[in-house]
């Protein structure tokens, strides 16, 4: 991997961090609303399995050249953005925040 590549790497495993951590924030924020979609324990199984699974898939793609790890990272930290987009909007409905307000999970 180039070294251009190993820097965009690292940066999109930064955003992905900090979106994990905003979509973290729209999870905590959600058990206000509707706690028995989000009970700890079942938040701690689902998260560790699909960690399990997802990064054993990734390597075995970026093993056989399938995937490179540069667009590995990029398609992980698109997902999490959605997945912080969606916990924003259910928030918006949660407090009823007016189409001017501004919403920031961090």
């Amino acid at each position: 991997m180039s070294g251009n590549d190993r820097e965009a790497v690292e940066a999109l495993k930064q955003e992905y961090l900090d979106l994990a951590h905003a979509m973290q924030s729209g999870v905590t924020m959600e058990m206000n609303y509707n706690a028995s979609s989000t009970q700890p324990e079942h938040l701690r199984v689902g998260t560790n399995n699909a960690l399990v699974n997802c990064g054993a898939l990734a390597q075995m793609l970026i093993d056989k050249g399938i995937v490179t790890e540069l667009e590995y990272w990029t398609t992980v930290r698109d997902h999490m953005k959605r997945e912080v987009d969606e916990y924003t909007e259910r928030i918006r409905a949660y407090i009823g925040a007016g189409p001017h307000q501004t919403i920031t999970l961090r």
